[in-house]
């Protein structure tokens, strides 16, 4: 700090030196006169010293006080008085925003818009990607293990290598398996859907999770498939659908028929371990999984894939010791077993919350995000900021006048600033609403997404208010350091404000910019929405209308096997066919645009090499109604019959396109081809017919379709796909009637309309399509105020030269259409770049279009009227304002 400053400070005057001299005489006086009463009184020079002193003390500590607590109540003083240099800066902010209402209120918006988007953002992404898992004690030990095939893909693990490293000696200290299913909880009214984890008894003890009543599974209930039905229940769970029992441990529930004796209660912060998703109802010991028991028993099986895998380290142990024991034990396992794990790894990855098998991809996505909203965020300050240039111009006059009348450049920087800062205040308050509202929404379309601001856990308010202030810095800097400097002499001469700077460069290149990034959303989203068109107008291959479906899991029913399941499948397949209005039924794994898909692949069986020209295709496994049910006519030989069974040939039946590839201009009935679709390795089909080409369960893909039987290739999991026509309440009430008087256990059927599995099969693309519309109309509004602030700092400056043109013959007409020239030519750099990068992006999500072109002439010219039209009426503004400028008084100026 300068020595002036100092003075200042310390309210010290030019004479500030003397004044300290001053004190020390001062001190010095008082005790010489101390000293001169002892003498008078007949005391001896030195004693009289002495006892003055005593009485008075050090001088120089005298001294030193004195002046600390001057010092002090300089400081205090100076507070104060700082303090009310400020309240004063706030009060005059406050009456120049209100006179400037139009100003105030798009700055505020503005920046609302952005931090609110900003704060929802960073709230989903810490609930879903960032808070620690709660519940989870020790988490540094505890490891997630991946196992890695020959391809290097990250997959599930099989039993036997689960057990076989659980019996190794390794610095792992504990081991746990856990698989996801769903499963039926009996209830009064039925049956219930809930979410099942089969668990190894140890999973509990790897989390650390201590269960808030009863206990955790005992090692004991882990060995034989079946034979120990227990479970722990979800707090939530109990609390909502079990009623809060109190008595609950040792209490019987039914989960998939079976009676469970519950002996735990998970804690109420505890879930599950996996954040991104839906949290448990129960879990159950894993031997309890319908696939541990019976010959195909998966606990024997080193082929099937299914289990995944968590660790908890020893005491002392790192990941690195781990992973080089996980490799002396699969190396041994691939001598063991080269059949089956030749090539196969397995790695320990630190637990979190995003699983490590995608963790990079979800990290590098939540960086690109983080990266937009800034960047957007940046944008929007640096519109703020060329509005506030424009609004600052009109004050130069007001700034030199303060300047000439002795404020500092600290004082008038600190004035600009602070009415900055009221701006983003207030934009970051609207902003956290703004948030809230948004997070309200999101959290009925996306479950991951926290359900308002304080479900989130996240540090919101503290973020808000960093983003805040560093908005302020943004906006306000420039435009503070700028305008504190004026050309005192020019500007006191100026009536009109205007410096005669030009617009800067940073200004131009930001709303070009702006216009070139709004471009690149619109198109995309103008793509989306074309594409949605294109996908209503497609031929599916069957018809959706009259079509309902009805899931079934027959592994939770107790009917994992076709023996098991084949008598309660034609009980259904009967009293639905009498129900009033159904024209068919039929019994498959699935229906085209079901989002399910099962793929395999084919190959000519003329071939001895089943590998060779190996063709990859989504299968169906249905019966003898299906093609009826789902309104496929098929163009060549005949469908499948009730005979199609494991005791006859294997059959199928394929699309047009399949054929056309395998066997180009032959006929192809009779023809045999090679498959996996039993689980068995590749089979021999006999081709008996050809249906035409019908949509993929993934809509945006174009798959070959392959149908077989389901009596030869069972799967537990069905659809029931029933075509009725009439009234669909009642006969959707009619089939879930029907099935819950079968089998009264049932989960409550949901019957579907295939209608709207169709719009759920493209939910994905409407989504979005509604991002990117979103996206594109920030970034119009983004655009538009940068238009806006840019051209409106170049009116205010070209004040004296429009009222010169104006003076010598210029008419409104001629000036108006200069400054619109003006803007259009502001956005057009960024106009024609943004075009070139819409294709980029446009050509990466080509797959989501549904064969629309990516560079679809309609989608540009639409998005480019759209932008151009914003750009017009952003500059119409300032245009109307400089047509309407007085020639005499700007000729007055010079």
């Amino acid at each position: 700090m300068r020595r002036r400053g100092l003075q200042k400070l310390f309210h010290l005057d030019r004479f500030g030196r003397r004044l300290e001299e001053s004190l020390d005489e001062e001190v010095e006086f008082h005790l010489q006169t101390r000293i001169d009463e002892f003498v008078a009184s007949g005391v001896s020079e030195e004693e009289a010293r002495e006892r003055a002193l005593g009485q008075f003390g050090d001088p120089d500590l005298v001294v030193q006080r004195c002046r600390r607590i001057d010092g002090r109540g300089a400081r205090v003083k100076a507070v104060r008085e700082a303090l009310a240099d400020v309240h004063q800066d706030v009060r005059f902010a406050f009456r120049g925003l209100a006179k400037t209402k139009g100003f105030s209120v798009v700055a505020i918006f503005s920046l609302a818009c952005g931090i609110g988007a900003f704060v929802a953002f960073f709230t989903i992404i810490h609930a879903t990607s960032l808070r620690p898992i709660p519940g989870v004690q020790g988490v540094d030990r505890v490891v997630e293990l991946l196992v890695m095939g020959r391809s290097g893909g990250s997959t599930y693990w099989d039993y036997p290598d689960f057990h076989d490293l659980r019996t190794t000696a390794t610095p792992l200290e504990d081991v746990a398996g856990w698989k996801d299913r769903t499963g039926t909880l009996a209830t009064s009214e039925g049956g219930e859907q809930v979410a099942l984890a089969y668990v190894s008894a140890n999973y509990f003890r790897v989390l650390g999770v201590v269960p808030a009543l009863g206990r955790a599974f005992l090692d004991s209930e882990d060995v034989s498939p079946g034979q120990h039905p227990v479970a722990i229940v979800s707090h939530e769970t109990w609390q909502d659908q079990l009623g809060g029992d109190p008595d609950i441990v040792g209490r019987t529930v039914t989960l998939n028929r079976t009676p469970y004796t519950v002996v735990g209660v998970a804690p109420r912060d505890f879930p599950g371990h996996m954040a991104m998703e839906e949290g448990r109802d129960f879990w159950l010991p894993l031997m309890q999984d319908p696939w541990m028991a019976g010959e195909d028993s998966w606990a024997d099986e080193r082929d099937v894939m299914w289990l995944q895998v968590l660790g908890r380290l020893a005491e002392g142990a790192t990941t690195d010791e781990a992973n080089a024991a996980l490799q002396t034990v699969f190396s041994r396992l691939e001598e063991q077993h080269p059949e089956t794990n030749e090539g196969r790894r397995a790695r320990a990855y630190a637990f979190g919350p995003i699983p490590a098998a995608f963790r990079t991809e979800t990290m590098l996505g939540i960086g690109l995000g983080i990266g937009l909203m800034g960047l957007v965020l940046l944008i929007l300050c640096g519109n703020v900021a060329g509005m506030v240039l424009a609004r600052s111009v009109s004050r130069e006059q007001e700034i030199a006048v303060r300047m000439a009348l002795g404020s500092g450049r600290g004082r008038l920087v600190r004035l600009l600033m602070v009415e900055v800062l009221l701006i983003a205040l207030m934009g970051g308050g609207l902003g956290l609403l703004f948030a809230t509202w948004g997070l309200d929404l999101a959290s009925s379309y996306l479950p991951a997404v926290p359900v308002g601001l304080q479900g989130s856990g996240a540090p919101v308010v503290p973020f808000a208010l960093g983003v805040t202030l560093l908005a302020t810095l943004a906006i306000g800097l420039l435009p503070s350091v700028r305008f504190s400097r004026p050309e005192l002499v020019s500007s006191l001469k100026d009536n009109t404000g205007g410096g005669g700077r030009r617009v800067g460069r940073v200004h131009r290149v930001s709303a070009s910019a702006q216009a070139g990034l709004a471009l690149v959303l619109l198109v995309t989203s103008s793509l989306f929405i074309r594409a949605l068109g294109v996908m209503e107008r497609k031929d599916l291959g069957f018809q959706p209308a009259s079509l309902y479906t009805v899931h079934v899991d027959l592994t939770q029913e107790g009917m994992p096997t076709l023996d098991l399941a084949e008598p309660f499948l034609q009980r259904t397949r009967e009293a639905i066919e009498a129900l009033p209005g159904v024209s068919a039924v039929s019994i498959a794994d699935g229906i085209p645009l079901d989002l399910v898909g099962n793929f395999t692949a084919v190959a000519r069986a003329d071939q001895p090499d089943p590998t060779v020209g190996r063709i990859m295709v989504e299968f169906t496994l249905a019966d003898e109604g299906f093609f009826e049910a789902i309104g496929t006519p098929l163009l060549q030989g005949r469908g499948f019959e009730p005979t199609d069974d494991a005791s006859s040939e294997r059959v199928v039946v394929i699309t047009e396109s399949l054929a056309a590839r395998l066997w180009p201009g032959e006929d192809v009935l009779g023809r045999r081809v090679w498959s996996g679709m039993t689980g068995e390795g590749p089979q021999e089909f006999t081709i008996i017919g050809i249906a035409p080409d019908v949509a993929s369960s993934r809509p945006t893909e174009d798959w070959p379709n392959i149908f077989a039987s389901y009596r030869q290739a069972f799967s537990p999991r069905i659809l029931l796909a029933v075509r009725g026509e009439g009234d669909p309440s009642t006969i959707s009430r009619a089939i879930r009637t029907t099935l819950l008087d079968i089998e009264p256990d049932l989960a409550f059927p949901a019957v579907v309309s295939s209608a709207s599995l169709v719009e759920r099969g493209t939910v994905s693309q409407r989504s979005s399509a509604r991002v990117a519309g979103g996206l594109g109309i920030l970034a119009l509004l983004l655009s538009a105020i940068g238009v806006y602030g840019v051209v409106a700092f170049a009116v205010s400056n070209r004040t004296r030269e429009i009222g010169l043109r104006m003076a010598m013959g210029a008419t409104r007409g001629a000036v108006l259409r200069q400054v619109l020239r003006d803007g259009v030519r502001l956005a057009l750099p960024g106009l024609l770049i943004g075009t070139l990068l819409a294709v980029g992006v446009a050509m990466s999500f080509r797959a989501q279009f549904f064969g629309l072109s990516p560079i679809d002439p309609v989608s540009f010219a639409c998005a480019a009227g759209v932008l151009f039209g914003v750009v017009l009426l952003a500059s119409m503004a300032p245009a109307r304002k400089a047509s309407g400028i007085d020639p005499m008084k700007a000729l007055k100026m010079e």
